[in-house]
């Protein structure tokens, strides 16, 4: 006889962790999500003046 490991499918350690309580705030910010808009909008005109020059 051979010892095997049994994993089970679908157990605990497959699954993400949950998000904290820091984490759900700042996803649901109206202020940190303007930011962070605010911030990738810049990233992306950046990119497009420096092709165009």
């Amino acid at each position: 006889m051979e010892n095997r490991l049994i994993i089970t499918k679908y157990s605990d350690q497959y699954y993400p962790p949950t998000p904290n309580n820091f984490t759900l705030f700042l996803r649901r910010s109206i202020i940190v999500q303007l930011f962070r808009f605010m911030v990738l909008n810049y990233k992306i005109i950046k990119i497009v003046v420096k092709g165009h020059s």
